[in-house]
């Protein structure tokens, strides 16, 4: 990748097919200079949704993995797995879906695959959700211009058992004088086995940052307003049942609790 001028068009043009919308070619291209751009102390969360029938869905997570490598720890991608094309059947065994990812397709209703939510960034309409993914580098930077209001500090260790402790501190840097609440994930990289693409079946495809569970819940845990300087802490445990703990790490983001979106600051940390 040219570090200098970063292009959102990463892949070119994308077969069309009924996983993914159809984009006017002057839409398509959106050149930004990288050296012109100064990150804040922002996290941005980027939601993906995605599904291993999604013959689209591996661009898509191309352009996610570009993106990672552009703005390095400023961006915390999870890619929930729901849908039809998460259904599963003999040759597509594993099932990436969740409780928590299911609520999360139900609540916002993408309408393509791939597609993809940026600090669930609310709009006239709502949440708004990006389906053309080569402008997601155009909503990250948006978002990542931004300074966040709190930070997290988060941590986290599992035990033999496979009980997961995680600790998560949020500090006001200013006050937030709106109900927000904390969200904790268990997330897994590095997950092996059949993915659908516009060139059949690639029967070794990697899946990374896969949503596995919601730890403190689908829609996490209220925790009212922030003052600027103070500071709420909340633990929780979780049993991370199958998942490979050296291959898992927990996400904590705070959000605006009436709408559901408006993610004010995102945080990771490694098993």
């Amino acid at each position: 990748m040219d570090r200098r001028t970063v292009l959102c068009a990463i892949l070119g043009v994308a077969v069309a097919c009924t996983a993914c919308d159809v984009v006017d070619e002057p839409d398509r291209l959106i050149e930004v200079d990288a050296d012109s751009f100064t990150f804040t102390n922002k996290v941005v969360l980027l939601e993906e949704f995605t599904g291993h029938l999604c013959v689209n869905c591996p661009q898509g997570a191309a352009v996610v993995a570009s993106l990672q490598e552009w703005a390095g720890g400023h961006v915390i991608p999870v890619s929930i797995h729901c849908g039809s094309y998460a259904a599963v059947n003999q040759v597509f065994a594993e099932d990436f879906t969740t409780e928590a990812g299911d609520a999360y397709y139900n609540e916002f209703e993408p309408d393509a695959f791939p597609s993809c939510m940026m600090d669930r960034t609310v709009g006239d309409g709502g949440v708004k959700i990006n389906s053309n993914y080569d402008m997601w580098q155009s909503d990250l930077i948006t978002c990542a211009a931004q300074a966040a209001p709190v930070e997290i500090e988060l941590e986290a260790s599992c035990d033999a058992a496979g009980q997961l402790l995680a600790k998560a501190t949020v500090t006001g840097i200013y006050t937030i004088d709106y109900d927000v609440s904390l969200q904790l994930w268990l997330v897994e990289d590095g997950i092996v086995g059949a993915q659908l693409s516009q060139e059949g079946i690639d029967y070794d495809y990697v899946h990374n940052h896969v949503l596995r569970g919601a730890i403190n819940g689908t829609w996490g845990e209220p925790v009212g307003t922030i003052s600027a300087g103070n500071s709420i802490e909340r633990s929780y445990t979780y049993d991370i049942g199958g998942c490979v703990v050296e291959n898992c790490k927990v996400v904590a983001f705070v959000y605006e609790t009436a709408s559901r979106g408006n993610v004010l600051q995102a945080a990771e940390v490694a098993l």
